[in-house]
């Protein structure tokens, strides 16, 4: 009689995989591979090259500051004629007049020193050509109603 020797001990192997899976596993390895290996071999993109460098606004001539207050006023008055407005515009345009006209006033007693004198000139031509523009805005034709 034969005997039956038992199997060795040890891992039991997977049966074969039929040729497709094997294929298809071989083929996403290469993938990977090849994925793994275009980022390991990749460096930092070139630093970008900087521009021309910008130049700085142009130094604006500002007139004295009561000169530049005197131009807001002036504009505020241009404003006012403007037909397109409203009495109520034209009531809130002779306030803001009064108003400017009593802080510059102020601010000559005050006499500020020549910096700040600057500054209230700058913010002056500023408001003066905000007030131009609106009063251009105006003259084009009357404001949309809501």
């Amino acid at each position: 009689m034969h005997s039956i020797s038992p199997r060795p001990a040890g891992p039991r192997c997977m049966p074969a995989a039929p040729h497709g899976v094997r294929a298809a596993w071989r083929s996403c390895a290469l993938a990977l591979g090849a994925v793994l290996l275009a980022a390991a071999c990749h460096g930092e993109p070139p630093a970008v090259v900087p521009g021309e460098p910008i130049a700085a606004p142009t130094e604006v001539a500002l007139g004295t500051m009561d000169a530049e207050c005197e131009a807001l006023l002036t504009a505020l008055g241009l404003y006012k004629q403007c037909p397109n407005l409203d009495d109520d515009d034209r009531y809130d345009i002779d306030a803001w007049r009064e108003r400017a006209q009593q802080d510059f006033a102020a601010g000559k007693k005050a006499n500020p020193e020549p910096n700040a004198q600057r500054a209230i000139a700058a913010a002056c031509r500023k408001a003066a050509a905000s007030v131009t523009a609106a009063g251009e805005r105006c003259r084009a034709g009357p404001r949309p109603r809501d």
